[in-house]
């Protein structure tokens, strides 16, 4: 987050490390740059969006490199010209060691974490081996809205012979913590109510929001990555560096179909009795009956006291399993490198809906606990979709209503990519011309239901990109160089644009997604010195061919949307007061804006900027890093906006012998604006704001 031009966009504000927690980086959103880890690209299945920390704690990486240009030939990802993020894994290292680290802080928050590293086992052909075993919990900052999160993660390496390595890496993690799918947020009668933290109701004390009970709402997520990885030096111009893999995800949310609007029921205060005028008929809580054919039958309401909750359950899963090749040779000219990327991918997702009162007086749900035998048994669906002539399977039945989507998807994609490196002007000029080529197919076959469309699909969609890459950097002097860049981007449509929306009158043609194209533009300055340092940049960005979904009108689907310019300058400086003490501060000025009506994309900042200042000397480290967000809207027709805020943290760290202890600090100043925001001021607007002041004091042990 203390990247130049980058921000982030919280999806609560249950404390740090506590929820998803996504970046924009320069007006881009997720979905719009590449996360990788050990350079292979991780998203979802049905867009190139990110649950990091679903995957990889912090116990599992070294390091993350944020690369915010449009990258090289050689980065993988659908998401190729928002910039990208690379996650760099635990390594083992020569000498064994025992790390255990214990940590406490705010809200009740603990995690345990025990690390054991092998060394160099020279009995066993020099075998290094890391384990990390990590637990997590926490009551959260939020009320009801507690989680916690467990991690395994073992990398083993084999050296074979004296010019090649055999790896292999595992990590599995599952998280398990209450956050309503549905809001997003609070809304102000909420806030009023409960204030600031308010996250949830207990099943004890529901209040006026029986629908935001946290049994009602929860999550249950569960990830693993496994990489084989084989790297050999043939000769010393030329090496092979090959990457198989897979990656599972599975995310099983329990959600009330609304949490945020007033539970209608009798005996309500006259203070906000007024808001649902006693009328179950204005609830949110209305049934659909199951009718005849497409189940759209009259409405029915519950009577005679408070109205059952209505809620889903939703469950998106998939597998991915691919190669990475890359072949590097050196020349006397420079280097040459090319390889090839193949990916397939399975997924499944679907929503049932449910009458949850009643589901959970029969024993079926509660919190955490999800008993399919009873939910499914036939007395517990909610008839809540409202379906036409047109909703039917490929069997040529209708959907039944209480099914929202249940659609089973995949893609096969393959990519060549090359470069090459020429070194020039005895190695001050280096200019290297590239490109990739990407055949990428996906296909839905969903007997059931598609997502947006309701009904039984059987086909597929193919992209076909070329993707030209350029770069020159001019080594002026020693410590001082120029950069140019040249970039064509290109986003796999996502699988909404792609197949679960209709393009025509007619329901059952599905929409042909267009993808979103890109033509990149950065040049910048490097200086470093011995006590200064200092790079900038400059950036422009034409996107087009767009695709979008008026959020006011689902229905309303915008084919080839207005094209979207991004530009920028940066600059980041680190300055050495004195041996230890370090000052930095970068600031980005930029602009993302649609070119035909010339108004600012949403959430995306006109400036980040931070200042800060790291000493570290002996056993004693300390640091002070002040983040700053400038405005940004909330709505394309930029309406509604947020104000500029800021965000601090301290930490302070110092080691005596075999023992380190340390504390950090998350917004000492306890800042409390809001983030994000649903859309314009209203009942149902939802509002996101920052976390609290918390704290975290950490002992680590390793022998």
């Amino acid at each position: 987050m203390f990247t130049p031009g980058v921000s982030l966009v919280p999806s609560s504000g249950n404390g740090v490390g506590l929820g998803d927690t996504k970046f924009n980086m320069r007006g881009f959103i997720d979905g719009q740059y590449n996360i990788t880890y050990d350079g292979i690209p991780f998203n979802d299945s049905n867009d190139p969006t990110h649950h990091s920390t679903s995957y990889f704690p912090n116990g599992t990486y070294e390091r993350i490199i944020v690369d915010r240009g449009p990258g090289s030939a050689t980065d993988q990802g659908q998401a190729s010209y928002g910039g990208n993020i690379h996650l760099i894994s635990r390594e083992a290292t020569d000498k064994f060691f025992i790390e255990g680290e214990g940590v406490y802080g705010s809200f009740n928050t603990m995690l345990g974490r025990l690390t054991v590293n092998s060394g160099n086992m020279e009995k066993l052909g020099d075998l290094k081996i890391i384990a990390v075993g990590e637990y997590k919990k926490t009551n959260g900052a939020l009320s009801n809205q507690p989680g916690w999160w467990g991690n395994g993660y073992v990398k083993i390496e084999k050296p074979i012979g004296s010019n090649a390595q055999f790896s292999i890496l595992a990590n599995y993690n599952q998280s398990l913590f209450n956050q309503s799918d549905a809001a997003g947020g609070s809304t102000l009668d909420q806030t009023t109510l409960y204030g600031k933290q308010f996250g949830a109701t207990s099943k004890a004390n529901p209040g006026f929001y029986a629908n935001a009970q946290s049994q009602f709402n929860w999550q249950n997520k569960t990830t693993d990555m496994e990489i084989a990885r084989f790297q050999w030096k043939p000769t010393s111009n030329l090496t092979i560096d090959n990457k198989l893999y897979t990656y599972f995800y599975k995310n099983f949310t329990v959600s009330a179909e609304d949490s945020t609007t007033l539970l209608c029921q009798i005996g309500l205060p006259s203070s906000v009795a007024g808001d649902c005028s006693n009328s179950y008929a204005t609830s949110v809580l209305a049934y659909n009956a199951p009718g005849k054919g497409g189940g759209g039958g009259s409405t029915v309401v519950k009577t005679g006291g408070i109205p059952d909750v209505a809620g889903y359950t939703k469950v998106n899963q998939y597998r991915n399993w691919g190669d990475i090749l890359q072949i590097d040779l050196k020349t006397s000219i420079g280097t040459a490198k090319v390889g090839t990327w193949y990916e397939h991918s399975q997924s499944h997702r679907y929503r049932y809906d449910y009458d949850f009162t009643a589901a959970a007086a029969a024993g079926g749900i509660s919190n955490y606990t999800f008993d399919f035998s009873i939910m499914n048994d036939g007395n517990y669906w909610n008839y809540n979709q409202v379906d036409t002539t047109q909703n039917k399977m490929l069997n040529g039945n209708y959907v039944p209503a209480y099914i929202n989507y249940d659609e089973h998807t995949s893609w096969e994609q393959i990519e060549g990519f090359g470069e090459f490196e020429f070194k020039l002007l005895d190695d001050r000029l280096t200019i290297t011309p590239g490109a990739k080529v990407m055949d990428f197919t996906r296909k839905i076959n969903t007997p059931i239901a598609a997502q947006k469309v309701r009904l039984g699909l059987d086909t597929k969609q193919s992209y076909k990109p070329f993707l030209p890459y350029f770069t020159a950097n001019l080594l002026i002097q020693p410590n001082l160089s120029v950069y140019g860049q040249f970039a064509k981007g290109f986003i796999v449509p996502t699988l909404g644009g792609s197949f679960e929306l209709k393009g025509t009158s007619d329901p059952n043609v599905p929409f042909a997604g267009v993808p979103t194209k890109t033509t990149n533009y950065q040049a910048g300055v490097v200086y470093a010195g011995d006590r200064l340092n200092i790079d900038a940049d400059a950036y422009y960005i034409e996107a087009s061919s767009s695709t979008s979904v008026d959020p006011a009108n689902p229905g309303n689907v915008k084919v080839n949307l207005d094209p979207a310019l991004y530009i920028g300058i940066e600059a980041q400086a680190s300055y050495v007061v004195i041996p230890g003490l370090t000052v930095i501060a970068n600031a980005t000025l930029m602009q993302s804006r649609d070119q035909s009506t010339h108004t600012s994309l949403t959430m995306a900042p006109n400036y980040t900027a931070m200042l800060g200042a790291v000493y570290s000397k002996g056993r004693y480290k300390l640091s002070y890093l002040h983040k700053f967000t400038g405005f940004q809207w909330v709505d394309g027709a930029n309406t509604v906006g947020l104000h500029p805020y800021s965000y601090g943290v301290f930490s302070g760290s110092a080691t005596f012998g075999h023992i380190t202890a340390g504390i950090t600090v998350n917004n000492p100043l306890n800042s409390r604006p809001v983030t994000a925001q649903s859309g314009a001021p209203g009942a149902t607007t939802t509002y996101l704001y920052q976390a609290p002041a918390s704290y975290e004091a950490q002992l680590k042990i390793r022998f």
